[in-house]
């Protein structure tokens, strides 16, 4: 593995794990929210987890083309 490719692996790894702490806490506050309150914001939580998702597969796509760097240096995506 080239150590750019281990560089690369390891700032997609922080950035994921930025993520999934940033998110498990909003979603932890809204949980709360919403189990103190009748009423909750429903665009408020469907807006949350819209978010969340898009950053999975945004984070899960950098994975996968570090993955095949790693895997095959010499390939590079199609465009």
């Amino acid at each position: 593995m080239s150590a750019f490719a281990t560089q690369r692996l390891r700032q997609e790894v922080e950035l994921m794990e930025r993520f999934t702490e940033s998110y498990r806490r909003k979603f932890a506050q809204l949980i709360e929210r919403m189990n103190r309150s009748e009423s909750s914001s429903d665009l408020q939580c469907i807006r949350l987890c819209i978010e969340a998702v898009d950053m999975m597969l945004a984070s899960q796509s950098q994975v996968a083309q570090s993955l095949r760097e790693i895997a095959a240096p010499s390939l590079k995506r199609a465009a």
